[in-house]
């Protein structure tokens, strides 16, 4: 085909260029509390996945010969371009039977790939809309400071934990948010195979399993992988097509780019087989948060040197405290403590004059050091005056709780 010029070429290279960029620089923490790496896998790996296989096919297409065709009357004749152009929409093999299977993907597959990538990145789009600002923030507090020796985390500890004992039994939605991200991630797992395997005609969720052990059969093309992804087809214009009049023409043709098709999709079906699995176990890892004995499994840390209890009743009694979300944002914060910073925080959160002090109302607190003050600063009054109702006036002074009269009444 004819070269539509250096544009593509230059598209090529940038998403090369981003592709590696994106191993080149540093890995950014995860700090979104509805992002993970599970999501990531998704929205980012996956995403890019795509985009290089369309790229891929989108380039060979453009830059090289996708058919080539020869009249079965006629090998020497050179065959029309708009022929050549209903047999890039209409090849066909014949199955047992002699009947016809049309290869329908051939000119469309790419871009059934750049509509997979933008499916892919929805995870992203809801886990986005679902954060919550305040646990971000903390988060990434955590994350920059986790490397530092100073002060600083130690503050960082206090600022977590005076945070959940005040949110505490709050966070659930954050919990059920990122299950259901991960449970969307899953459905467009199960969406892109069954989408795909529409699209092959029902042969790609079996593509892996049934091309094994992956050996070729280059004489008659009987592999499963050549089935599949045939070479050759054959192409027919009847009085139907209106370019051959009332005869019927029939063309062989060789279909160039199926051996770019084959490796490539046996590559994305491998890697949904993984990230489908993956994405299995990680929501029963979720699902398994509801149970007591994982819970404390899943925050258990090594004991540090100045432990004064055991590191499992610390966190049975913090956990005993805490809901479903309580206990997913403290494994979110592990992440990016260290195991003596994070007991730190556990033995805090088991503290009950944190939780009583953080929930006390501020202006009551106020009040009460103010009246405290106001005790401190008094001055008790020596001399009391004789009254009309007899010469003790302890009988109608009220004693304070010192035993010495309350000099703020004033007695007639």
């Amino acid at each position: 085909m004819a070269i539509i010029g250096h544009g593509g070429m230059d598209i090529v290279r940038q998403l090369v260029g981003n592709v590696v960029n994106i191993f080149k620089k540093k890995r950014a923490p995860c700090t979104a509390p509805c992002d993970g790496l599970v999501l990531k896998m998704h929205y980012q790996w996956t995403f890019w996945l795509l985009l290089a296989g369309f790229s891929a096919v989108w380039y060979s297409w453009y830059h090289r010969d996708v058919i080539t065709c020869v009249s079965h009357f006629n090998a020497e004749t050179q065959v029309r371009l708009d022929y050549i152009n209903i047999c890039l929409s209409y090849p066909y093999v014949e199955e047992a039977g002699n009947e016809r299977r049309f290869l329908l993907f051939y000119r469309w597959i790419h871009w059934t790939l750049l509509v997979l990538a933008a499916v892919y990145y929805i995870p992203r789009k809801i886990s986005k809309h679902s954060e919550n600002p305040k646990v971000k923030k903390l988060i990434e507090d955590l994350a920059v400071n986790s490397h530092r020796y100073d002060q600083i985390e130690r503050d960082l500890v206090e600022r977590a934990a005076r945070y959940i004992a005040f949110n505490l039994k709050t966070h659930n939605g954050l919990y059920f948010k990122f299950v259901f991200c991960n449970l969307v991630s899953l459905f467009v797992d199960i969406l892109s195979f069954q989408f795909l395997d529409f699209v092959f005609q029902g042969r790609f969720i079996h593509y892996g399993f049934m091309a094994y052990p992956y050996t070729r059969d280059v004489e008659n093309f009987s592999d499963y992988m050549s089935r599949m992804f045939p070479p050759f087809a054959k192409c027919e214009l009847g009085v139907e097509n209106k370019l051959v009049g009332q005869r019927t023409e029939k063309f062989g043709c060789h279909l160039c780019v199926m051996e770019l098709y084959e490796k490539v999709f046996l590559g994305i079906w491998v890697w949904l087989i993984i990230l489908t699995t993956i994405t299995c176990a990680y929501l029963i890892f979720l699902g398994f948060m509801w149970l007591p004995y994982f819970r404390l499994m899943m925050l258990r840390v090594a004991k540090p040197i100045n432990a004064r209890d055991t590191v499992s009743s610390t966190i049975v009694n913090v956990v005993n405290c805490c809901k479903i979300g309580d206990v997913y944002l403290l494994y979110r914060l592990k992440q990016h403590l260290s195991h003596a910073r994070f007991y730190e925080l556990l033995i805090r959160l088991s503290d009950p004059e944190l939780t009583k002090t953080m929930m006390e109302d501020p202006a009551d607190r106020a009040v009460h050091a103010r009246n405290q003050d106001n005790l401190r600063n008094r001055k008790p009054n020596i001399g009391v005056p004789k009254t009309k109702f007899g010469n003790n006036p302890s009988d109608f002074i009220i004693q304070d709780y010192a035993g010495r009269p309350n000099t703020s009444i004033l007695v007639e």
